[in-house]
Order: structure tokens, then C-alpha cells, then sequence
């Protein structure tokens, strides 16, 4: 286990890992964090602070200036950025003038770390340099990638917090990063055993919040190493629902106890948007501009296969810009329409949706209904962005047009099934019956009808309408809804909750289904008691529904599309005066 820790930390790098992990670890050795790394003021060599007991029992603050990998000669003293010219500004002037008065009176011990060790080379200088400037109240101690592995076996994942089974789930899902199903699996264990615990109280909520980071970042780590970071981008999603089931009733409080946990929990997500980037950002949005690149890039000769992975890629982008947008705009308590979000990240992403679908048209075809979860998603995301909220009435329309023809054509039309053999047959008979099985009900069909009628795409509203009559009229058109059973099932996952609201009508104009959604989603409802809605962090509702397979509840949506349906009819309205 420990080799296991020593290797992570000597893998990551300075800014945004080591100093990112390196603060939670102190709390959860019981240090009072001080300081955290910080981005555009100078820190005079002290990445992070703390104040904590040292090995003699005394109490002492600890000033921490942070390297990556081994302490090399170029790394010790060769550049402004080197560590003897961080300890140097600590000397010079954090001491004198930096240290916050309350801690005036305690020792200070000057820490080295790094993930890695000493060179040989300079551990002489190193050691001479430390003894000339260690006076009264001033000592130095190497905090180095051995000392450290320590204390995160000793002190994070020690055998009296977790088992045995667990830790063994840990150094299963690291060993095994290169194959993502696996690695994921022996992760779920791990994190799921973490999280099965009652009657704790907001400290120990903290501590498991705590473990399931860092456990996170050596997987990530591990797997990054190894070129294929899958398995730590599922199991950050995990972590993030699991966790938000075990603190929820912390978030929003305002004593420190509580604020404790929304500090770890807020770290956890940072986490899971580092490893989203690595995945998006460097395999994948590179290469959206390139006809079919991600297409092929599948390597699979099954059009099943690459179906499925480009349509889980496209709902993790738009999960991410999700993300991105309420960021922008956290106060919301449900998606928005704008045209000033001054989210340029978002806006970026928005056109890498584009330009992935303009360029891999399989993502026209869904062959499954379940992915409407995915094309909601892109909806949602599209139209809070005002101006790409024509893609998402153009996607729309496109999806129409191509699903409604391999349904005449027979040629692999959405099915109610998501079993992978089974869509790999599938469709296995070109008769009735079979057609009317395997499309017995839809989330998909009456989606994409509201999302055409409301921003004015008349014919593909139509359309739909006139092929629901002619070939759906067995079809349950249906929206999931939360119940009061919901909150305490949809961010684990398990057992089925909420309830579904059938028998929506598809016509030209949207409006009678629109009213129906309406009248449902009236008042105080099961959606508004959700957690995740009554705190405002709508998108990690979002994140589950994609995680654990549910639709996209039309609470979530039906606010964002009356304005747009409004905007469109007003649009209407101006152009008929115009034009008279």
C-alpha cells in the first residue's frame, strides 16, 4: 500500500495536485489549515500553512513550500522558482511580516515537500543550508514522497477507519487502471463501503469525503500514467453522487464543522473537473473538427459500439458545460436562458458540440431511447447558451428526421432496450409486432417534439406529430418524474423510485403536452424537496440522471422551454406585423 502512495505522489505535479492534496491530508491529520495555495498574489514561498503538534507534542506552525517529483540541483537552487529562494522569501519576509498574530508565539518549522527524494547530489547542500538557518524557533523538516506515503497509510486510510476488504478494492482499482470496467468496479466497492456508514457526525462525514479524494487522485494519477484515465473520470462521478448522499444534510449549514465537509466535498469536484479534463480536453476536443476522427477512433468495426461511446461523450461535454454555466450563474436554482453569460469556456464547448456532431453523424441515429438522457443534456446546455440555442432546435430537428426514417427503413430505430447484445441484433425482424415491442414506450420522441415546436421548427413539429399518429399510436410517450421516494435513492442509484407521467400527446404545436407538464409540475413537488434542487446544485440531479441511467425529470427543463416558446411566439408576432 504504501509503494502504491509513494508512486502517486511523486507523479504529480506542483500546481493544482500536490498543493491541492497536501491540505486535506493535513486536516485530516488533525493540522488547522492556515493557508491554501492561491493564484495571483505572491506567497513568499509558503504554499501552505497549518498549525498542528509536532513529534515532541508541542504545538508549532508548520510553513510548507512545495516541489514535484525529486528534489533536484536545478530544482534546490538554479532559478527564482527554485526551493532555496522560496525558503530564502520565507527567511526574508513571511516570518517577519506574514505570520498572522495569533500564531506569533508558536515555533515555526520550515517543511521541504516533495513527492519524490532527495537527490544525492544535493542532500549535502540541503543539509548545511538547513542547519546554518535553524535557530531558536525556527527548524526544518523534510516532509518527502516516503514520509508522506506514510502518513496517508497511517494516518487517511488507516485500518481502524477502513478495513481490509476496502483497502484491498483500493489496490485492486489502482493495479487494474488499464482496464476502466474492472478498475471502476473494485472503486464502486471501495467508495460505497466508505459511504455505508450512520449516525455519524459532520467530522467524520469530512473524514470519508476526505478519503474518498485522495483515494481518487492516486487512481487518476495511476491512470494517467498508464493513458487512460476512463476508470477515475466513472469513478469521480460516483464519488461525487455518493458523497453528496452523505453530506447533504451538512451543505448550507453554517457551523465549522459543516463548512469543514462543504470545504472537502468542494475539493472532490475540482477533482472530478481535473480528471474531466484530462479525458476532454487533451483525446478529445482536439479532434472534433476532423470528419469521423472520433469515430474511428472507437476501433470498433460495430456501428453499436460507436454509437454508444460517441453519444457518452457527447453527455459528458454537455455535462461539463453544464457545470460551466452554473458556475456562472450559481444562484439560479434552475436552468437559464441567457445571452451574456461571460462564459467563454462554456461558449467553447457549446461549438465543440457542433462541430462533433456535424462531423460524426452517427450521433443523429440514437439507437437507444435510454439516450435521450444524453441528447437531453445537450438540449438543456444549448439552450441556456441564447446564442446556440438554434443548434439545439437544429439537433433536434436532425434527430427527427434520421430516427423517423430507420424506423421506416427498419434500420436500427431507437429500442426500449439498452441490453448491449441485444442491441447488437437488433432490429432482428422487420414485422409489426416486433416494431411495436420494441417500441412500447419513448422518453426520446416526446423530447424532441417539444424541443422542435418551441423554437419554431414548424415542419419537423409536424413531422414527428404526423409519424407518432401513423406508426407510434402503441407507444407510451412518457416523461420520469421524482416521487418522494427519490431523494433517498437517486444519488446511490439501486432500487427504482420516482414515477412516470405516460400518455403524452405529440402534436404540431407542443401545446397540450406542455399544458400537462404544466399542471405536474404545478406547486411544491417531490422535485422540489430533492436536495440537490432545494440547495441550488441542480447539476449534480443532472449528474445522476446520467450516471444512473434516468431521464432528465421535465422539472429541470419545462421553465428553460416556456421562455423559449414565448420568445419564439413573440418572434412570430413581431415578423407577421413586420411583414403586413
Amino acid at each position: 500500500m504504501k509503494l502504491v502512495f509513494r508512486q502517486y505522489l511523486a507523479s504529480l505535479k506542483e500546481r493544482k495536485e500536490l498543493d491541492a492534496v497536501l491540505p486535506d491530508l493535513l486536516s485530516e491529520l488533525g493540522y488547522s489549515v492556515v493557508s491554501r495555495p492561491t493564484v495571483g498574489t505572491r506567497q513568499y514561498g509558503v504554499d501552505v500553512a497549518a498549525v498542528g503538534k509536532d513529534s515532541d507534542g508541542s504545538r508549532k506552525l508548520f510553513l510548507f513550500s512545495i516541489k514535484q517529483g525529486d528534489l533536484t540541483r536545478a530544482d534546490w537552487d538554479g532559478n527564482p522558482q527554485a526551493l532555496r529562494s522560496s525558503i530564502n522569501d520565507i527567511l526574508d519576509v513571511y516570518i517577519p511580516t506574514r505570520v498572522p498574530e495569533a500564531y506569533a508565539k508558536l515555533e515555526i518549522v520550515i517543511c521541504l515537500c516533495f513527492g519524490g527524494e532527495i537527490q544525492e547530489a544535493v542532500r549535502d547542500n540541503v543539509t548545511q543550508f538547513t542547519k546554518r538557518h535553524t535557530r531558536d524557533g525556527i527548524s526544518f523538516a523534510e516532509w518527502n514522497g516516503d514520509y508522506m506515503a506514510g502518513l496517508l497509510v497511517d494516518g487517511v486510510l488507516r485500518e481502524q477507519l477502513v478495513d481490509k476488504a476496502l483497502r484491498n478494492s483500493f489496490q485492486k482499482a489502482v493495479a487494474m487502471v488499464d482496464e476502466p470496467q474492472v478498475a471502476f468496479k473494485h472503486f464502486r466497492e471501495l467508495v460505497r463501503g466508505l459511504c455505508d456508514v450512520s449516525d455519524t457526525t459532520p467530522r467524520q462525514r469530512a473524514t470519508i469525503v476526505r478519503q474518498i479524494y485522495i483515494c481518487l487522485w492516486v487512481q487518476f494519477v495511476w491512470a494517467r500514467d498508464a493513458g487512460n484515465v476512463e476508470g477515475p473520470y466513472r469513478a469521480s462521478q460516483l464519488s461525487i453522487l455518493l458523497a453528496w448522499n452523505l453530506i447533504r444534510e451538512d451543505v448550507g449549514k453554517s457551523t465549522k464543522a459543516a463548512e469543514e465537509v462543504s470545504v472537502a466535498f468542494a475539493e472532490l469536484v475540482k477533482l472530478h473537473f481535473l480528471i474531466g479534463d484530462e479525458l476532454l480536453e487533451r483525446k478529445i476536443l482536439p479532434f472534433v473538427d476532423k470528419e469521423h476522427a472520433i469515430s474511428m477512433a472507437v476501433e470498433s468495426a460495430s456501428p453499436v459500439d460507436v454509437n454508444l461511446k460517441l453519444f457518452e461523450l457527447l453527455g459528458r461535454i454537455a455535462m461539463r458545460g453544464l457545470w460551466h454555466l452554473w458556475f456562472a450563474a450559481s444562484l439560479d436554482p434552475l436552468p437559464t436562458s441567457r445571452d451574456d453569460w461571460n462564459c467563454p469556456e462554456a461558449s467553447e464547448l457549446a461549438q465543440k458540440i457542433v462541430q462533433l456532431v456535424r462531423n460524426n453523424p452517427i450521433l443523429l441515429t440514437p439507437v437507444a431511447d435510454e439516450q435521450s438522457i444524453e441528447i437531453g443534456l445537450v438540449l438543456v446546455f444549448l439552450t441556456m447558451l441564447g446564442d446556440c440555442s438554434k443548434a439545439a432546435a437544429n439537433y433536434a430537428s436532425n434527430i427527427i428526421q434520421r430516427t423517423t426514417f430507420a424506423f421506416r427503413s427498419n434500420n436500427r430505430y431507437p429500442t426500449i432496450y439498452a441490453d448491449y447484445r441485444a442491441l447488437l441484433t437488433h432490429p432482428r425482424e422487420n414485422t409489426d409486432a416486433y416494431r411495436e415491442a420494441q417500441t412500447k414506450g419513448s422518453t426520446l420522441y416526446p423530447l424532441l417534439s417539444l424541443w422542435a415546436s418551441s423554437f419554431g421548427e414548424d415542419e419537423s413539429a409536424q413531422y414527428i406529430a404526423s409519424f407518432a399518429e401513423k406508426h407510434l399510436a402503441h407507444c407510451n410517450m412518457q416523461f420520469w418524474l421524482a416521487a418522494d421516494d427519490s431523494e433517498e435513492h437517486i444519488y446511490a442509484g439501486g432500487d427504482n423510485h420516482g414515477t412516470s407521467l405516460g400518455n403524452i400527446p405529440i402534436t404540431a404545436d407542443g401545446g397540450s403536452a406542455m399544458r400537462i407538464l404544466g399542471d405536474e409540475c404545478a406547486g411544491i413537488t417531490s422535485f422540489d424537496k430533492l436536495s440537490a434542487i432545494r440547495l441550488g446544485h441542480w447539476p449534480i440531479l443532472a449528474m445522476a440522471c446520467q450516471h444512473h441511467r434516468l431521464p432528465l425529470p421535465p422539472n429541470l427543463w419545462l421553465e428553460l422551454l416556456r421562455a423559449k416558446r414565448a420568445k419564439t411566439q413573440n418572434d412570430d408576432g413581431k415578423a407577421e406585423i413586420g411583414g403586413s
